[in-house]
C-alpha cells in the first residue's frame, strides 16, 4: 500500500514538472510579458516612446497662416466714385477748352505796347475761339453732378466737391465773360481779370485740395486704388492769371 502511494505521488510530481517545462516552451511571449524587468521591480520598467513634441511644434509652425478672402468694397461707394470720376474728367476738360482763347488774349495784351491798333484787333480775333455755349455747359455739369446722391461714407467728399465745383463754375464763367468782352473792349476785360487775381483763384485752389483730400481718404479707407488708379481732383486747367500781370 505504501509502495503504491509512493508511485502515485512520484507520477504526479513528474506530470507537474513536465507541465512546467512545456509551458515555458509553448508560451514564451506570455511568459516574457508577465516577467518583471531586471531587478524585479515593475515600477522601474522603461517608459513607452512618445512622439517628439519639438518636431510636432516645428511641423505646426511650418504651416502658413490661413488668409482671409479679400473683401469687395461696397458697390454704392464704387458707383458713386465712378460718377464723380466722370464729372471730374469733364470739369478739367472744360477748363482746358478755354485755354486757347485765354492764351490769345494774354499774348495780345503782352504785345499791345509794340503793335498798332489793326494788328491788335487781329490778335484779339483769336479770342473768339472761346466756346459760345460755355456758361450753359457749366450749368449742365453742375446738374449732372447733383444727379447722383452719395452714400453716407462719401458725404464729406460730396460736400467738398460741390463747394469746389460751384467756385470753379463762378470763376471760369467770369473768365469766359471777360474774354467775350475783350473782343470789343480789351482794357475792360483786363480790369475784370485783374480783380480776379489772387483771392478768387486761391479760394478755388484751396477747395480743390480739400476735395482731393477727401477723395484720397475714401480710396485708402476702402482699398479702392486698384479700382481707380491715378484718380485725383486736380486744379490744372491751363489758366494762369498771373501770366497777364507778371505775378
Amino acid at each position: 500500500m505504501n509502495r503504491k502511494a509512493a508511485l502515485i505521488g512520484a507520477g504526479v510530481l513528474v506530470i507537474l514538472v513536465v507541465g512546467i517545462l512545456l509551458g515555458r516552451h509553448l508560451f514564451p511571449i506570455t511568459h516574457r510579458q508577465a516577467s518583471a524587468p531586471p531587478g524585479g521591480n515593475v515600477l522601474l520598467a522603461p517608459a513607452p516612446q512618445l512622439p517628439d513634441t519639438n518636431l510636432l511644434r516645428a511641423e505646426g509652425e511650418a504651416q502658413p497662416p490661413p488668409q482671409e478672402p479679400q473683401k469687395r468694397p461696397p458697390d454704392d461707394i464704387i458707383d458713386y466714385l465712378k460718377h464723380l470720376q466722370r464729372i471730374e474728367a469733364q470739369r478739367q476738360a472744360m477748363q482746358r477748352d478755354l485755354t486757347p482763347a485765354f492764351n490769345a488774349f494774354v499774348n495780345a495784351m503782352a504785345m499791345r505796347a509794340t503793335i498798332d491798333e489793326q494788328e491788335m484787333q487781329q490778335r484779339m480775333s483769336a479770342v473768339q475761339q472761346a466756346p459760345q455755349d460755355y456758361s450753359q455747359r457749366w450749368a449742365q455739369l453742375s446738374q449732372m453732378f447733383e444727379s447722383k446722391q452719395p452714400p453716407p461714407a462719401c458725404q464729406p467728399l460730396h460736400e467738398a466737391y460741390r463747394k469746389m465745383l460751384a467756385s470753379t463754375v463762378a470763376y471760369m464763367t467770369k473768365v469766359y465773360l471777360a474774354l467775350q468782352q475783350a473782343q470789343t473792349d480789351p482794357n475792360a476785360a483786363l480790369q475784370v481779370l485783374s480783380q480776379m487775381q489772387g483771392t478768387a483763384s486761391t479760394d478755388v485752389d484751396t477747395q480743390i485740395l480739400q476735395a482731393n483730400y477727401e477723395l484720397q481718404q475714401i480710396l485708402d479707407k476702402y482699398d479702392l486704388r486698384r479700382y481707380f488708379p491715378g484718380f485725383v481732383i486736380s486744379g490744372d486747367g491751363g489758366l494762369n492769371l498771373r501770366s497777364i500781370f507778371g505775378g
